[in-house]
Order: structure tokens, then C-alpha cells, then sequence
């Protein structure tokens, strides 16, 4: 269920026997087809994490262990608490009617809700659940966002995170991680806050408010498009189409007022897409400031647009 400081994904994926002895750091880490990304966080005297360093390698899948490995050498974060985060195309989530049982029995309940909505057999699939926004049902009946996941890749990052020297703490989607940055990006919770995050291949919007993730939408981004000339104009108009129906569906479905601000962090680029951007849309773009994760002035580079999920991860605020 999702709580107001964070939110443990797969929460039964929490076997460790901690003894307490662990290091105060905490690391975020994201496997995906093309590398690994892992961000080191640690925690400042009122208990809340910033981002030290971040570290992106490309490899193989069968290089996987060998590069994590040498990650958090690098990084010194041998024995650290990681909180892992599943790229888009390692799960799906579906909103369904929240069943009426007891909280308890809440997560089996949606399990089956599903089994007729997957292009596998539930017996192979892993799934956990977070609460949708109440004030944004509209009248609708309570509703709840299952998530599922192919057991087999839960099982594969079990085993790497494990063979790396890292100690596994919860397990997270990347629109759930993307919340914890945007969570800092104003002193006003009870204010919307929207942020866009691309990388080559895929983009991401998030809304947040009070906490809660109301609103994710996932859609195809292509870099090579973006710096193209002759496709520059789609590429635009097709980003700015998604955020304007994103924020569409945040005012007339789900009843809240849209951010007048959109973070953007993506790939670098010679375009001036934040400019170009903010004048599709009735919001302007900036460039998110990564000093809400890193604590102080901090000027995006590409390493952080390549670790930005981890970075994400590893700054999550969990309610003891």
C-alpha cells in the first residue's frame, strides 16, 4: 500500500535477516537490456538521503554480475541496503476496482482480478499493489493499481543483487521511484508536481501530489529523431500531445488542478527542448535542478540522465 513517506514494492521480497550492523548508505539500482545504473545515497543529520555519486555502465546480460560487482567496489557500497528499480518493460499495472476485503487480503484479491488480462500464466507472475488517490475517483468506486511482474525476472535480480554484495531491501517500479524526486520539488505537497523524464527510446510523466503517484504515462522517444531536422517538428508535437492529454486527463477525470510547472530531465541534446516544449503547452518547461537529490548545486550531466531511476530509488523515504 502506498504510504505518505514511501512505499516498499513486492514488500515480500524483504527477506534479509538485518542485524542493524549495516552501513548508513543506501544504493538504488536499475538493470536494464543496455546496462546498469547504481547511485549512492547517504543520509544528513535529520536522516534524509542525498545523492553522493552515481555511476552508469553499459553491458551484455551475461556481463551483468562482473559490472555490478565492480559498481559497487567503485562505490565502495559493499553491504548496503539497495532498493531495486524495475524498468518500464519489466511489468505492467493495471487500475481495477478495489476488492472489498481486508487489507490483509487486498494484494491476492487483485492477483486474480487480472488473470484473464495477462499473455502469461499467473502462476509465473509476481504482483503487489498501491492505492489510487481517493480525492481523484470523481464518484467512482475505490480503486487500486496492480502491478505484475514475470516472476523470473524478480528471481534473475534477486540472484545478481545478491552475487554483487548488495543487500536487497525492497523492490520498486520506476513510476513509483520517479515520485520520490518530484516529492522534493516544491516545499507545497498538497501542489501537483509534474515531471518528464526521456531517455533514448522511452519517455515518462508523472503527476504527484501529497505524495501520491496520481497519474504515469509511458510513450516512445526517440533521440536520434529529436536531432534529426526534417523530424524535429513531430518529435515536439508528439511530446507535447502526450503531456497535454496527461494533464487533460489530470483535470477532467481525475479533478485536480495542473501544475503550471513540468520538470524535464532527458538525453543531451543540441535542441533546446525545455524552450521548445513550452511553447505546445499551456505550462512551462524547465530543467529539473538536481539539487533536491544531491543536497546542493549540482548541474546535470549525462552520467545522471543514464542513473536518474536509481538516483530515484535511492533516495525513497520509508516510514520505519
Amino acid at each position: 500500500m502506498v504510504r505518505k513517506k514511501g512505499f516498499r514494492l513486492f514488500s515480500f521480497f524483504r527477506l534479509l535477516k538485518l542485524t542493524g550492523k549495516s552501513k548508513a548508505g543506501r544504493v538504488g539500482l536499475e538493470v536494464r537490456a543496455d546496462g546498469i545504473a547504481l547511485a549512492l545515497a547517504m543520509p544528513d543529520d535529520q536522516g534524509r538521503f542525498y545523492i553522493t555519486d552515481c555511476k552508469f555502465q553499459e553491458c551484455k546480460a551475461a556481463e551483468r554480475v562482473e559490472v555490478l560487482t565492480q559498481l559497487v567496489n567503485d562505490l565502495n557500497a559493499k553491504g548496503l541496503l539497495c532498493n531495486l528499480v524495475l524498468p518500464a518493460k519489466q511489468y505492467q499495472t493495471y487500475p481495477i476496482e478495489k476488492p472489498k476485503v481486508e487489507d490483509s487480503e487486498l494484494s491476492d484479491a487483485a492477483r486474480w482480478r487480472v488473470k484473464d488480462m495477462l499473455d502469461f500464466d499467473l502462476d509465473d507472475a509476481v504482483t503487489d499493489v498501491y492505492d489510487f488517490p481517493s480525492d481523484a475517483l470523481r464518484g467512482r468506486p475505490e480503486q487500486l493499481n496492480i502491478v505484475v511482474c514475470r516472476s523470473a525476472i524478480i528471481k534473475e535480480a534477486l540472484k545478481l543483487v545478491s552475487e554483487s554484495g548488495l543487500e536487497l531491501d525492497s523492490i520498486d517500479i520506476v513510476d513509483l521511484a520517479l515520485r520520490n524526486v518530484a516529492m522534493r520539488l516544491s516545499d507545497d505537497e498538497h501542489k501537483a508536481q509534474a515531471l518528464l523524464y526521456l531517455r533514448n527510446g522511452a519517455g515518462i510523466m508523472v503527476l504527484v501530489k501529497n505524495g501520491d503517484l496520481y497519474l504515469s504515462r509511458h510513450f516512445d522517444f526517440s533521440l536520434q529523431s529529436l536531432n534529426e531536422p526534417s523530424q524535429q517538428d513531430s518529435v515536439i508535437q508528439n511530446l507535447a500531445l502526450e503531456i497535454q492529454r496527461s494533464f487533460d486527463y489530470f483535470e477532467s477525470q481525475m479533478g485536480q488542478v495542473p501544475p503550471r510547472i513540468i520538470s524535464l530531465i532527458g538525453p543531451d541534446s543540441n535542441v533546446p527542448l525545455a524552450n521548445m516544449l513550452g511553447g505546445s503547452i499551456a505550462a512551462d518547461v524547465t530543467w529539473l535542478d538536481l539539487a533536491s537529490c544531491y543536497g546542493n548545486e549540482q548541474a546535470t550531466a549525462r552520467n545522471e540522465i543514464n542513473s536518474f531511476a536509481a538516483i530515484a530509488g535511492a533516495i525513497r523515504e520509508v516510514e520505519a
